[in-house]
């Protein structure tokens, strides 16, 4: 069992980390303070089109934020319309700004500059919510896998497809869809990259070792990253697959020496990674699962081998006769010892 000691980091080292946060914090500010001082206030104008059924489409907020270090709030409000006005929002012809709007609790972002929102009327896309599959594949699936000495750590990367025509977001309540997670799997957190920055997925527990993921499949690709961990059994197996079909996955793990197997998983080293084993899956369908196994290369490697076993029978028989052989070549020169012995001792009696 490894322990570990905790350094505590020198005082002035502490401080000095906690003045340069407290300095970021504050140019932020300052800088959102000067955005505002010296920004012009002026009207945007927005018209919202439903990109599903090509109409006018209204929002629930629309909210405009100057980008500093951080984003800095200059307008939040609930729209009225298809078509409606920010009025006195402080701009600064070069400065960057995050525009969202929130349409059946799905958001969407732009990113534009001062001079863009107020060169002409900014229209904004958004789609119709539904809550049907049969048009999204999970069609990239790579899982990589990492063995320490007492932990697998794994981490999903899934690429979700969404080719529903006309276009339109898929969204279901508690969960969009579910992928197979081991159920000793602990420490569970996805996200999604939309908008400016990850976004956080919520992730639920929706029967056996399988989770659900509770988040808005875009028209296209939808990236999406998962990580897990759980404790490390010899010859631990869990299932791979999704309620959505899966057109192509993979698995890479770690150390290379770490032995993964399951039906139809075959090696595959065309994109190898250093240090990692890469292995490619067969298309499954949706709800279809394959079970991996996996074992650590000491048990892969079985027990040693008895460099001392008998080979065969004829082994023993030659041991039996060699040592016939022996005991007979000491037969006569202990004859002879005995012999002697006696003559030795019959003189002695006869002197006395």
């Amino acid at each position: 069992m490894r322990t570990g000691i905790l350094r505590k980091r020198p005082v002035g080292a502490r401080i000095a980390t906690a003045m340069t946060a407290i300095l970021l914090v504050m140019a932020a500010a300052a800088d959102g303070m000067a955005q505002t001082a010296s920004a012009q206030p002026q009207d945007i104008e927005f018209k919202v089109v439903n990109a599903t059924t090509g109409e006018p489409a209204t929002v629930e907020r629309i909210t405009i934020e100057y980008v500093t270090a951080r984003p800095n709030g200059v307008a939040d409000f609930a729209p009225d319309g298809a078509e409606f006005t920010a009025s006195d929002v402080p701009l600064k012809d070069g400065g960057k700004y995050y525009v969202t709007v929130w349409r059946q609790g799905v958001p969407y972002w732009w990113e534009k500059r001062g001079h863009q929102l107020v060169a002409e009327p900014n229209v904004l896309y958004v789609f119709d919510v539904v809550s049907d599959l049969p048009d999204v594949v999970l069609s990239g699936l790579n899982l990589v896998v990492r063995h320490t000495e007492s932990l697998l750590q794994l981490e999903y990367l899934l690429q979700v497809n969404n080719t529903a025509r006309p276009q339109v977001v898929v969204k279901n309540s508690p969960a969009t869809f579910a992928i197979e997670l081991p159920p000793e799997a602990m420490e569970i957190e996805a996200s999604y990259a939309r908008g400016p920055e990850p976004t956080v997925v919520p992730v639920s527990r929706v029967g056996g070792g399988r989770v659900g993921l509770d988040l808005p499949l875009t028209p296209g690709i939808n990236q999406i990253r998962l990580t897990a961990r759980l404790p490390w059994t010899e010859g631990m197996e869990f299932k791979v697959g999704s309620d959505l079909a899966v057109s192509e996955w993979s698995v890479l793990a770690s150390p290379a020496s770490l032995q993964v197997t399951a039906m139809e998983l075959e090696e595959n080293d065309e994109k190898a990674v250093t240090g990692y084993r890469r292995f490619v899956g067969p298309a499954l369908a949706g709800g279809e699962s394959l079970t991996l196994r996996l074992k650590s290369a000491a048990a892969a490697a079985g027990e040693p081998e008895d460099l001392f076993a008998d080979e065969g029978t004829d082994s023993g028989a030659e041991t039996t006769e060699t040592a016939a052989e022996e005991s007979g070549s000491l037969r006569l020169p202990l004859l002879f010892l005995a012999l002697v012995l006696i003559v030795v001792i019959f003189a002695a009696v006869k002197r006395r």
